[in-house]
């Protein structure tokens, strides 16, 4: 840090002090407040391009269809917040989920603490994923779950109840981190054999995605990587639509 710096930071300093003395809110102004963020999401459609917001503003409704009507807030970009009038609403929103807008993802996140939408990452969204391929060894809940382990934090199994998974392959709501690119297998040593077991994975209600990095939030014209000299040019052969269940 050089002079200018350091006189730069000693000048902040002293004009924070000229604003007057740090104040601390009482708990009883807090609590509604802490009511109203109860009910509350935000959320962040995952677009390299702002959305039309007025479409957006005008569909969302009629998408979710909550019991009563709930009120959307345009706090920057493509970042929203969504105050709900009850917690059912707000409980079914969440859990019906992935949601998107004019190909564009839709993570929402849940505020805690005071609520400061700097500090959201808007990073984790709970998918339906197909795990394909399973054998048959392999079509219990409790194999299932930790199947879906190896994706992300499972949140549900869907065994219809009787803890068997029953079909072609095995269903599973699994909280995704969209920083990273989309896992495209499982890669499991059933027997313990050293024998490996590839399960193809397909994405329910996926939105446009990179066929290139494979993550979500653009496609490749927008991609910022660089492909390298022996990347195929069918970009299906790493990520595509066959990810989509």
């Amino acid at each position: 840090m050089n002079a200018e710096e350091v006189a730069n930071l000693c000048e902040a300093l002293s004009l924070k002090e000229n604003e007057g003395l740090l104040m601390s809110l009482h708990s009883g102004l807090k609590d509604g407040g802490s009511r109203r963020l109860s009910l509350r999401l935000a959320g962040k459609l995952l677009s390299v391009k702002h959305v039309n917001r007025e479409a957006f503003l005008s569909v969302l409704p009629r998408i979710w269809r909550t019991v009563k009507e709930f009120e959307i807030e345009i706090l920057e970009g493509n970042i929203f917040s969504f105050t709900f009038k009850e917690e059912s609403d707000r409980r079914s929103v969440l859990r019906g989920g992935p949601w998107s807008f004019d190909k564009a993802l839709l993570v929402l996140e849940e505020p805690t603490g005071k609520g400061d939408i700097r500090e959201m990452k808007f990073d984790k969204v709970a998918f339906w994923i197909q795990i394909h391929k399973v054998p048959l060894l392999c079509m219990t809940s409790e194999i299932g779950r930790f199947l879906g382990s190896m994706i992300g934090e499972v949140k549900e199994i869907d065994d219809g109840g009787s803890g068997d998974c029953v079909g072609k392959y095995i269903r599973v709501r699994v909280v995704v981190d969209v920083t990273k690119p989309l896992r495209r297998m499982l890669r499991v040593d059933v027997l313990g054999d050293g024998k490996e077991t590839n399960m193809l994975l397909r994405y329910e209600r996926l939105p446009d995605h990179c066929y290139r990095c494979g993550r979500i939030g653009h496609v490749v014209r927008d991609c910022s990587i660089v492909p390298s000299s022996v990347e195929p040019e069918d970009y299906n052969l790493m990520f595509g639509s066959w990810l989509r269940a």
